[in-house]
């Protein structure tokens, strides 16, 4: 009884002694209760102040010397916009002259055109860059001079977030181009020719580089602040359907592409059912068929042997 007791106790200590170790490492572990927000701003002072940006105030949390007021977030969306229109009209040269001068009367221009001739009527493409801002507005007159809108399409394309990347690696290469310039009247007063020429040819390469940036910032800029209309104009003697002594062409013509439509349909499947069936078939039968066909011809070919062995032996 006593044995067990001992035991029992020893067994009561030990539970007590690891119950205590987990406690008391728990409550040491560093930060193992700490408030994570307080952990990322620690992280955030600490990539702030190792980037060279001001110090953080450990008072109020903001950054020496400025203010969140200071700080703006706003992005100017740069969307690149692309329409095509198909315009039916009674007359294309009097469209023609209607469209150059909406463009133009909201600050718009015709930047490329084309007419010519389908038999003796005029047919033309032109296309025009408007505001982007005016852009519904100036499709609402392009529709209105037509007697139908044949086909109507709009593409736009989002270049926000290469503009701002364009932007953000512009002022640390202009940062860059200062720093060098320092540099450059440092050690042309006390440098060597060869430490000279290094930091000119450093600048150089920054400098187009700075230039090529500039240069896709104002064309991604032009495109976006003015949006591109591709216009085509049918004049409607051509749309009209050609109808001789009750002869209707549009309906053999369709009637042709429709039988051609379905001939090609069938090749296509009577392909599709060779290659995915009748051939895989054929050769699962053709491979024992050939297997047997030999089997046969060289027991023929031992039996055939053996009886002309016997002849011999026989004569």
């Amino acid at each position: 009884m006593n044995k067990k007791w001992l035991v029992w106790s020893v067994l009561g200590i030990l539970v007590l002694s690891l119950v205590g170790c987990g406690m008391r490492a728990t409550q040491e572990a560093p930060g193992f209760y700490a408030d994570p927000q307080e952990i990322v701003v620690e992280r955030e002072k600490a990539m702030a102040t190792e980037a060279g940006a001001p110090a953080w105030d450990t008072d109020d949390g903001a950054a020496l010397g400025n203010t969140s007021a200071d700080i703006d977030i706003a992005v100017d969306r740069k969307i690149i916009y692309n329409v095509y229109l198909h315009l039916i009209v009674k007359d294309t040269a009097t469209t023609f002259d209607q469209i150059r001068d909406i463009a133009e009367g909201i600050g718009g221009f015709v930047a490329d055109s084309n007419t010519w001739k389908d038999g003796e009527q005029l047919r033309g493409t032109l296309t025009v860059r408007i505001p982007a801002d005016s852009l519904q507005g100036a499709l609402a007159q392009f529709r209105d001079l037509a007697l139908d809108v044949e086909s109507e399409r709009m593409d736009s394309q989002d270049v926000t977030e290469e503009y701002v990347d364009l932007e953000a690696r512009l002022v640390n290469l202009q940062r860059t181009e200062t720093e060098l310039l320092e540099l450059l009247e440092t050690r042309s007063a006390t440098g060597k020719t060869s430490d000279i020429l290094e930091v000119h040819r450093e600048l150089t390469n920054i400098r187009a580089q700075i230039e090529q940036i500039q240069g896709r910032m104002k064309y991604l800029s032009n495109l976006s602040a003015m949006a591109t209309v591709q216009i085509t104009l049918t004049p409607d003697a051509l749309m009209q359907p050609v109808v001789v002594a009750g002869w209707r062409p549009e309906g053999t013509a369709r009637e042709a592409v429709r039988t051609l439509i379905r001939t090609l349909q069938f090749f296509a499947d009577a392909i599709i059912v060779v290659v995915l069936l009748i051939l895989p078939v054929v050769i699962v039968i053709a491979i024992p068929v050939v297997i047997a066909f030999f089997i046969i011809r060289a027991i023929w070919k031992l039996a055939k042997r053996r009886r002309q062995e016997k002849k011999i032996q026989a004569a």
